[in-house]
């Protein structure tokens, strides 16, 4: 019974990682995707956020006026502020490096130069992007979404394999050791069941979509770029389909060894480290 649970826990031990490095790639490529979208959206307007807030300070504008405050007084005022702002941003962070090494504090004339640098770059990045996409991020938000889906499932999954879930065990504090087993036996098949009824539904949903994406010609894909759809749905029966199979184990494994005491698996926290973690923190107060 020993081997067959340390088999199944290195599967599972890969699955995480997989799990893990998948997480990790959604969320960059997420965070990518809305960073690039917001930027192309925020530059590429008719009117600047500056100019606007300078005319709705001003009383009746005329036409001219408006139209100098949209063309020249706003878009400078938005470059000039911009370059202080990265400068003295700058200087602070070597202000704030040198510090942490027991430095002096540094020269303001390297830290205008760095400065100005960082900000020719950011603007030339600005400019490519604006070239390269005039009108908007093709499927940023849609795709984004997409991978929001998928973090948010493999997330739960995670949090499953590490028992970091939200757990109800008011009845079970109650019970004895051997009484405490079956219920965390009963728990994780309840569990489970719910998991693998949503596995169903989700392979029913994902073989509609994949088949309309097979049968169709261009249907059933993204509209900026023939990335089938039914990748995303693809996301809810494997999580689902996972995370079933884990409370399963899990419930199995509290039945004939018991609930985990300590360390990362009892319930996502650490008794022990936080035990040890509470005496250094008490330690000095006594002391004092």
């Amino acid at each position: 019974m020993d081997s067959l649970r340390k088999s199944v826990d290195r599967i599972d031990d890969v699955v995480l990682a997989i799990e893990r490095a998948l997480l990790v790639a959604t969320l960059s490529l997420m965070t990518v995707l809305v960073t690039l979208d917001v930027i192309q959206r925020t530059f590429s307007r008719p009117v600047s956020k500056t100019a606007s807030l300078m005319l709705g300070l001003l009383s009746n504008p005329s036409a001219e006026t408006q139209k100098l405050v949209i063309e020249t007084i706003g878009p400078w005022t938005f470059t000039l502020g911009s370059l202080v702002l990265i400068i003295l941003a700058t200087h602070s962070a070597r202000a704030i490096k040198a510090e942490k090494q027991g430095k002096p504090l540094p020269a303001g004339l390297p830290s205008l130069g760095i400065g100005v640098a960082v900000w020719l770059g950011l603007a030339g990045f600005i400019q490519g992007l604006l070239y390269v996409f005039p009108s908007s991020v093709p499927g940023a938000q849609k795709f984004s979404l997409g991978l929001m889906l998928w973090s948010g499932m493999l997330g739960a999954s995670i949090a499953s394999r590490q028992r970091r879930h939200i757990v109800l065990d008011t009845v079970k504090k109650k019970l004895d050791e051997k009484m405490g087993r079956v219920f965390s036996l009963i728990g994780g098949l309840v569990v489970f069941g719910f998991c693998a009824l949503l596995t169903v539904l989700a392979m029913m949903q994902l073989h509609d979509e994949y088949v309309l994406w097979r049968d169709g010609d261009g249907v059933g894909v993204f509209d900026a770029l023939p990335i089938p759809k039914w990748l995303v749905t693809l996301a809810l029966p494997v999580t689902f389909g996972t995370m079933a199979l884990r409370f399963l184990g899990a419930g199995v494994r509290d039945l004939v060894w018991g609930p985990p005491t300590g360390g990362v698996d009892a319930h996502g926290v650490d008794m022990e480290q936080l035990a040890k973690d509470a005496e250094q923190v008490a330690a000095p107060k006594a002391g004092s």
